[in-house]
């Protein structure tokens, strides 16, 4: 094996870890504030996502709006605490 290969190993390796850290991070209520702030409510789970989608929203971010409940929501505060309850499961 050569050395350029076994780096590229250990590269994605560590990028397969600092995509786990990186979800994290990016539940960041700045970002949801970001992204949110743009929504014209009441909004549906699918308004959300594709707002978030036309933000360049992280991967992570997207995931988690999949799993949020399929229903109305009248404000920044009702997705907030929509995902508080996703975080939680």
């Amino acid at each position: 094996m050569t050395v350029s290969s076994m780096r590229g190993m250990k590269e994605s390796a560590t990028g397969g870890m600092s995509k786990v850290a990186g979800s994290l991070q990016e539940l960041d209520p700045r970002i949801i504030e970001q992204i949110t702030s743009k929504i014209n409510f009441p909004a549906s789970k699918d308004n959300l996502i594709s707002q978030a989608k036309e933000s360049g929203a992280p991967q992570g971010l997207l995931d988690t709006l999949n799993q949020f409940e399929d229903k109305q929501y009248n404000s920044q505060e009702d997705i907030k605490s929509e995902f508080q309850k996703v975080q939680q499961k």
